[in-house]
């Protein structure tokens, strides 16, 4: 049970993990207000409906990957090593993401059974990472800067459902690896 700060981030962190493990239609708000020892009746206060705390989630999910995709042009100069550190990122997740899958890719995959605003929410986040990916490739001079963008976020979704369907973070360090080799060498 997540006990940690303000009741909104309890919450928050309880969706995460609940929408994470058991999928966006399995959860509900009884098992986030348990999984965050937030009485039910309180997580009306902050959240009026199931997708009210799933719009949430995603939000938090896209804020953290611009940030961190900011943060990352701010701190390397190389767009080589930027793109290496974005698919190094997945491996410092891999036992989570053999277990569950990815967090944007598995909620993404579910929300897109209907289209709804929530889906195109999500998409967004990918959306995003793409539009990175395509920059660094076209600063390192690859004219086909958008398809590599989206052939390497295709491929880090590929791995972490393989990696995930076989339970295996050892397929996910591999491919994890051969993409960074793919990249170095360019």
């Amino acid at each position: 049970m997540i006990r940690s700060g303000d009741k909104r981030e309890r919450l928050m962190e309880a969706a995460k993990v609940l929408i994470h493990r058991q999928g966006l239609a399995q959860t509900t708000l009884a098992d986030i207000a348990g999984e965050s020892g937030v009485p039910l009746g309180n997580v009306y206060y902050y959240f009026k409906t199931k997708d009210e705390i799933a719009s949430a989630v995603i939000e938090e999910y896209r804020q953290y990957t611009v940030e961190k995709l900011r943060s990352l042009d701010e701190s390397e100069r190389d767009p080589k090593k930027r793109l290496i550190w974005y698919i190094k990122s997945l491996a410092t997740h891999k036992e989570e993401v053999a277990d569950y899958g990815c967090r944007v890719g598995s909620l993404c995959q579910e929300l897109n059974k209907d289209v709804t605003e929530l889906a195109e929410k999500a998409d967004g986040i990918f959306a995003a990472e793409i539009k990175w990916a395509s920059a660094q490739f076209k600063l390192i001079g690859r004219k086909d800067a958008a398809d590599a963008a989206v052939q390497l976020v295709a491929t880090l979704q590929g791995v972490s459902l393989l990696g995930n369907a076989m339970k295996s973070p050892a397929v996910i360090g591999r491919q994890v690896a051969l993409l960074c080799d793919w990249v170095d060498r360019m």
